[in-house]
Parts: C-alpha cells; structure tokens; sequence
C-alpha cells in the first residue's frame, strides 16, 4: 500500500546566523554570513535569523547587507526585551523580529531581579514597540519549559492578542524529554490558538528528538542550524530534522537535501569546527560499511542497512576493508579494481587484510589493498616455481 504524504505544514527557521555564531569561540565575517544566507535560500529554507542587532554598529551593517541581497527567504531579528533593541532591529531594514522574553520563576527573580507584573509589562512594551515601528513578529518565551504553566498561557494568549505571527517555546536548558515534550505542546494547543514554534537546546542530546515529538504534538514551527551548532550544546540539527520529518513523519518540506553536506562543509569551515565522521545525516561515516554483515547485505541491496540513499544528503556510499571486514567486500572492491578474484584469494587476501588492520588501527586505503594483493601474487607465483628446483 503506498505511504500518503503528510500535508501538514511544517515551517523551519534556521539559527545559524544569530544563535550559531554564539557558539564559543565562533564568528562569522561578513562575507561568510551573506554566503550562508544564501546557501540557505538556495536549499529551501523559508526562514533565516540573520543576527542581533543591539550588538553593535559592525552587525547591523553586515545585517543590512543581507537584507539588501537578493535573497528571497523571509529575514528575523533577534531583540531581547528592550524597546532600544527592537529600535536598532528597525534601523536595520528588517520587516520581521524575534521578541525575547524570560518567563521562568528562576530567571524572573535571579537575572531580572523582578515580578511577573514586570515581564507583562515590558513585553506589552516592546510589543508597542515593535507595531510603532510596523515590525511583523514572534513572541519568544526564554525558559519556557521551566515557566508555571498559567503564567506561560497568560503570555501566550497577550501575545496573540496583539498580533504575534506564532509563540516560541524554548527549552532553553534542556528540561525536556521527548515525552514531556509531547504533554506540553499538547497543553498548550489545546488552550491557545495561535501558531507554536519550538527552541530546542540539546544538553541531553535529545534536541532533534524533542523537535520531533512537539511537531507530532502540534507546533508547526521549529528553529535549527546546519550542524546543530549553537550556543552550549547547540540546537536541533537543520538535516536531521529535513531527514526526520521526511521519513519518520512522511512530511516533505520541498528543502533540497542534496546539498546538506555541502552546507555543513561550509558552515564548520567558517566556524572552525570539523563535522564529526558519525554526524547523524552528514558525516562521512554514515554510509561508510565495514562490517562483513553489513557490507555483505548492502551490496545485496543497499536498503538492508541504508534508510535511503547517500546521494540524498550530498555523500557517497564508502565499503571500507578492516579487522571486521568479510570476504564479500573483498570481492567487491576487487571487482572495482577491475579484477575478479576466487573465493580462495578473496580469504587469503582478508586474512592479510584483517591483521593489517589491526596492526595500523584503522581501516586501510586502496592502494595498500593492492599492494596486498600484488604480495599474495608474487608469493603464489613464487609457489608456483620453487618445486621445479626443489631436490
């Protein structure tokens, strides 16, 4: 029976540019931020956060140049709640802003040192704000998973009230599971009609997962970055979450997926940080096989251990030979060398192989294969000859 595309509508809102660029350590040079701008745009991605502008004159202009590029994504401001923020977010050119705004008992009396009645108000205030200055924008609740669930819906029915296009839930320390999750998207949709739009930060290494599970709840919205790089422990990675909604949730969100390894190269280039090898989506080791099962059962067909193709995501199929290698990938590398071998050399050459392997830890190149192979050649030749002089 063929599987019917969801026909939900899910909107992503990419981060690397603003909470990305918080990562310790990392900055992004004006040329760098225009040219992720638009290997977003040109993948698919329908939102960018492109920066926070209270930091400075040097952002504001890299700001501006992105604005005035010819990239057709919709453009955010970050602006924490400060009406001087959101004036700065203005002077920029941009049409659309976050609204920042801690909501949780902990940061209300020990970063704010003050009361509910004061984050009501100073949130109607850059709200006032932002509407003098004919800005669209997202009312986000820092610390919302931590937040007394009434004061979160008072805040949430304000800001859809005074025009908010959706409300950001972020779990800005990693208070969630995947389950807990679910409970509170649920809560919150049944009580409020306005769009829900999720932060997820990944200190449990849960965050594309807890994405996943407010989307099945409801949100129709999620921020993410190439990489999940972010601030800490960073946010939900852009290609699982693409990846995940596709064929977890059969959700097609039209983002051409064929360049993500390309995007992320960029990204840890500029960031100075190396995509590890077992990155879920983009790694290089995602479809790099050396287990003799696995190999034998991707050469087979490559569905056995493969939930859709490399060429996907921008990689490439890698059957690497090494201490837990079979004799199957022999014969099919072999084969790729142009050379066909018996069942017998093909163990022989495994055998050598194998103690290689574990004498270098690692798994070995092609040419040291062959040079492998060439040995054992040489030797059966030389069998070959010496009892002709034997006696």
């Amino acid at each position: 029976m063929a599987i019917t595309k969801d026909k939900r509508q899910i909107n992503i809102i990419d981060t690397t540019l603003r909470n990305g660029e918080l990562t310790a350590g990392v900055v992004f040079s004006k040329h760098e931020k225009l040219r992720i701008a638009k290997l977003l745009e040109e993948i698919g991605v329908p939102e960018i956060e492109i920066g926070t502008p209270y930091l400075g004159e040097v952002e504001r202009d890299i700001m501006k140049a992105i604005i005035d590029s010819p990239i057709k994504s919709t453009l955010y401001a970050y602006c924490e709640a400060n009406p001087q923020h959101v004036e700065y977010a203005a002077q920029t050119g941009i049409k659309h802003v976050i609204l920042n705004i801690s909501t949780s008992d902990i940061h209300i009396k020990k970063k704010y040192h003050k009361n509910k009645t004061w984050v009501v108000n100073k949130l109607k205030e850059i709200i006032r704000t932002a509407k003098k200055n004919d800005l669209n924008f997202i009312v986000a609740a820092e610390d919302a998973t931590r937040t007394d669930l009434e004061f979160l819906l008072k805040i949430m029915h304000i800001a859809q009230k005074k025009g908010a296009e959706r409300f950001r839930i972020c779990d800005t320390v990693s208070q969630f599971d995947p389950f807990r999750t679910f409970l509170n998207i649920n809560s919150v949709k049944d009580a409020v009609d306005i769009p829900v739009e999720v932060y997820n930060h990944n200190d449990f290494g849960m965050a594309t997962a807890n994405g996943m599970a407010a989307i099945r709840a409801g949100a129709s919205s999620i921020v993410v970055s190439v990489g999940g790089l972010g601030e800490g422990t960073g946010n939900a990675a852009l290609e699982e979450i693409v990846m995940a909604l596709k064929y977890l949730e059969n959700i097609e969100l039209g983002i051409t997926t064929t360049k993500f390894r390309e995007v992320a190269e960029y990204v840890a280039k500029a960031s100075a940080r190396a995509i590890p090898i077992w990155k879920a989506i983009v790694g290089t080791n995602v479809f790099a096989h050396e287990s003799g099962i696995h190999a034998d059962g991707v050469i087979k067909n490559p569905r056995n251990y493969e939930v859709f193709n490399p060429s996907e995501v921008g990689l490439t199929r890698q059957l690497v030979v090494g201490k837990h290698s079979g004799s199957h990938t022999i014969l099919h590398k072999f084969k790729e060398f142009g050379i066909d071998l018996t069942d017998k050399d093909a163990n022989e050459i495994l055998a050598l192989a194998r103690s290689m392997a574990v004498d270098l830890k690692r798994t070995l190149f092609d040419k040291e294969l062959m040079y492998i192979y060439q040995e054992h050649k040489q030797k059966k030749e030389k069998e070959k000859i010496e009892p002709l002089g034997s006696e």
